[in-house]
């Protein structure tokens, strides 16, 4: 599988998952509202950094 073609769907998935997570803290009361802002922006930086590092072609 040919990861450097899929990296907008992994930025997708990476931006669904943080989504879920604020979603579950904000409105679902999982845990406290500033958790769930805090798990959301470290999936999404975390996430994003990753994609964008391990689908970088090799030099």
């Amino acid at each position: 599988m040919n990861l450097k073609n899929r990296r907008r769907a992994l930025h997708g998935l990476v931006g669904g998952l943080g989504v879920t997570a604020a979603l579950g803290g904000i409105v679902g009361d999982l845990y406290s509202p500033r958790n769930a802002l805090a798990a959301a922006f470290a999936i999404w930086i975390v996430g994003a950094t990753l994609i964008n590092v391990l689908t970088d072609p090799p030099s």
